[in-house]
């Protein structure tokens, strides 16, 4: 029997967003919950780091969004075909998270001084910086006309396609990055995935 997988995130993208992406590249049925920012506080302590998403896959809870998403990776077959890939793989998605980590602390900080701060970073520091990383290391496989690594979907190509939204919603000037941007296009436009992404719903984050 096929294990039943529940996905418990907010109503957002987010740290969630990547684990939906796998699921939809695999074309694999899940439960998914999404949570109003006022239902969190309820459920938070019977998580396993107290954060979200949380993964269920036939009654086991698995925390930490990247965890997660690598679990899924790994069940699907979107991890890489050998152990020096999948090594390639994990490094993209790490570089990759460099795009994200601030981007609620961007949208959702209180303190605005700080806020601002973070921001300036960002789009002149931060987001450049990690982006010109990224399309070099694209730019070494098959020109970067292809995928991240190898021959074939990863989820380091589903992991850059959420993570160049943030630069990309702060207004990050991405002429300067023609592959990753094309790279964006061409995940976007696979049938599976371009599905997804037609039935997404509208959210602010």
């Amino acid at each position: 029997m096929a294990p039943k997988y529940t996905l418990t995130y907010f109503n957002g993208r987010g740290r969630g967003e990547i684990a939906r992406l796998i699921f939809a590249a695999a074309g694999v049925n899940y439960v998914e919950k999404r949570l109003e920012f006022s239902e969190w506080p309820a459920i938070k302590q019977s998580t396993p780091w107290k954060s979200l998403p949380i993964l269920e896959v036939d009654g086991v809870v698995i925390g930490e969004s990247l965890a997660l998403s690598r679990f899924l990776a790994r069940k699907f077959g979107l991890q890489g075909k050998t152990d020096v890939e999948q090594a390639l793989v994990e490094g993209v998605v790490e570089a990759a998270a460099a795009l994200y980590v601030d981007y609620f602390p961007m949208i959702f900080g209180k303190d605005a001084k700080k806020k601002a701060e973070i921001t300036e970073k960002y789009l002149n520091e931060t987001a450049p910086a990690v982006l010109k990383n990224l399309e070099e290391f694209l730019s070494s496989n098959k020109n970067g006309d292809s995928f991240f690594v190898g021959q074939s979907l990863t989820w380091a190509d589903l992991s850059m396609l959420y993570a160049v939204d943030q630069p990309v919603s702060m207004k990050v000037e991405m002429s300067g990055f023609p592959k990753i941007m094309a790279h964006r296009k061409r995940i976007e436009n696979l049938p599976k995935i371009a599905e997804y992404l037609k039935k997404r719903p509208n959210t602010p984050f």
